[in-house]
C-alpha cells in the first residue's frame, strides 16, 4: 500500500538525511525577495549559510525571471516603508514638542526625547539610502548572481509547454490541487507557482534527485495545515513528485532551514528570530503598504472618508461599492483596508488563523 500512495506517509528521519546529503537545493522568488527585507546582519548570515550548500544550489528560470522582474519594486517598497515611518516620527515630534497643548515636560525629558527622536530619524534617513543606492548598484543582486551562476538556473519551457502547463493549471485550480490554486484570483502571473514547481519536478527525474524547496509562502496550496499547526508538504505534491520522478521532496520555510544547518553552523538565534518575523509579516492579512495606499487613495473627500470608516464589515462595503467605483478609488486596497482595520472581528467575510493565513472572503 505505501508504495502506492507513498506521498500520504511522512518523511522519515532517514529519508529526510538523504534528501539533505544528496538532494538538490532550491530557493523560491519569495526567499530571496526578503532578502532585501532583512537587516545587513541577518542577510550576511543567511547569505553565508547558503553559500555552504553552493554545490547543491539550484533556482529554477521561473523564479530567476520573478525575481529579475519585480526586484526594483521590492526596493522601492522598502523606500516607501522608511518614508512612512520617518513621516510618523516627524507628526510625533511635531505633536510633542511643538504643540502647546501637550501636558508640560520637564525640560531634562524634552531634551531626552527629542534627543532620541533626533537620532533614530537619522538612522532612518541612513537606512534608506541605502536602498535609494541598491537602484544604482545593487550589492545584494550581485551576492545573489554570484551564487546562482548561469550553470544553476534552470532551463525555461518553451511557449507550447507553458501553454499545457496553464491548460492544466485551469483544471487543477477548479479541483485546488496544489500548487498555486491560491493564485487564481491573480491577474498576473496566477501560474507562476505550478511552473516552479513542474521545473522541480522536471529537474528532479533528470537529475534522479530528490530535492529541499525553500519557500516562505505558508498558504495552504503547498503546505497541509490543520488545526492551526503546519504538518507537512501537501500529500499530494508529495505523491505527484514520486510518481513523477520517483523522487521525495521536502519544504522548510527559511527560518526552519537556518534552524536545521544551525546543526552544523553557528547561527545567531536573533538571525532565525527576525526571518520568522519577517515571514510571519509578509504572510500576515495586516499589510502595512496597503494601509499606506489607502491614505493616498481615501484621503480626496471628507464625506468618502467618513462613510468608509462607518462601514463595519465587508458586506457592507461591497452595498456600496458602486459608490466607491464611481469616485475612481482603488476597490482592492479599500478592501484590503477594511481586514487591516478588522472592523468585526466576528465577521465571517475575512478571518485569519492562529497562523496568520488568510481565509478567502465568502462572497
Amino acid at each position: 500500500m505505501k508504495a502506492q500512495f507513498r506521498g500520504y506517509y511522512p518523511l522519515t528521519e532517514d529519508e529526510i538525511k538523504v534528501i539533505w546529503k544528496d538532494g538538490f537545493i532550491t530557493l523560491d522568488t519569495n526567499v530571496l525577495f526578503n532578502l532585501y527585507r532583512y537587516s545587513d546582519e541577518t542577510r550576511k548570515e543567511l547569505l553565508k549559510i547558503i553559500r555552504k550548500y553552493s554545490k547543491q544550489i539550484f533556482l529554477t528560470h521561473q523564479s530567476a525571471f520573478e525575481f529579475h522582474k519585480n526586484r526594483i519594486t521590492v526596493i522601492s517598497e522598502q523606500i516607501t516603508i522608511y518614508d512612512e515611518t520617518i513621516k510618523s516620527f516627524l507628526k510625533l515630534e511635531n505633536d510633542i514638542v511643538k504643540n502647546l497643548k501637550t501636558p508640560h515636560l520637564s525640560k531634562k525629558v524634552l531634551e531626552n526625547f527629542k534627543k532620541s527622536l533626533s537620532e533614530t530619524i537619522k538612522d532612518l534617513e541612513f537606512k534608506k539610502l541605502f536602498f535609494l543606492e541598491l537602484l544604482k548598484k545593487d550589492t545584494i543582486l550581485d551576492s545573489i548572481s554570484n551564487i546562482f551562476i548561469d550553470k544553476k538556473i534552470g532551463v525555461p519551457f518553451n511557449k507550447k509547454e507553458i501553454g499545457e502547463i496553464e491548460k492544466e493549471g485551469n483544471e487543477r485550480y477548479l479541483n485546488k490541487i496544489p500548487p498555486g490554486y491560491k493564485d487564481n484570483d491573480k491577474k498576473t502571473n496566477k501560474f507562476g507557482d505550478l511552473i516552479i514547481w513542474k521545473e522541480l519536478l522536471k529537474e528532479s527525474k533528470n537529475k534522479s534527485k530528490p530535492f529541499i524547496f525553500i519557500i516562505d509562502d505558508v498558504k495552504e496550496d503547498w503546505w497541509l495545515r490543520t488545526n492551526g499547526q503546519t504538518l507537512s508538504p501537501r500529500p499530494e505534491l508529495l505523491q505527484e513528485s514520486y510518481q513523477e520522478s520517483n523522487q521525495l521532496f521536502h519544504l522548510y520555510t527559511t527560518d526552519r532551514f537556518l534552524e536545521f544547518a544551525s546543526q552544523s553552523e553557528e547561527i545567531q538565534q536573533e538571525t532565525i528570530d527576525e526571518v520568522k518575523e519577517i515571514n510571519h509579516w509578509q504572510n500576515s492579512n495586516i499589510n502595512y503598504l496597503s494601509a499606506i495606499n489607502f491614505n493616498e487613495s481615501l484621503n480626496k473627500n471628507l464625506h468618502h472618508i467618513k462613510l468608509f470608516e462607518s462601514l463595519k464589515n465587508l458586506n457592507e462595503f461591497n452595498e456600496n461599492l458602486s459608490f466607491f467605483s464611481k469616485n475612481s478609488y482603488d476597490l482592492d486596497i479599500l478592501k484590503k483596508y477594511i481586514k487591516i482595520r478588522n472592523f468585526d472581528k466576528d465577521n465571517d467575510d475575512s478571518k485569519v488563523n492562529g497562523d496568520g493565513d488568510e481565509i478567502k472572503d465568502k462572497e
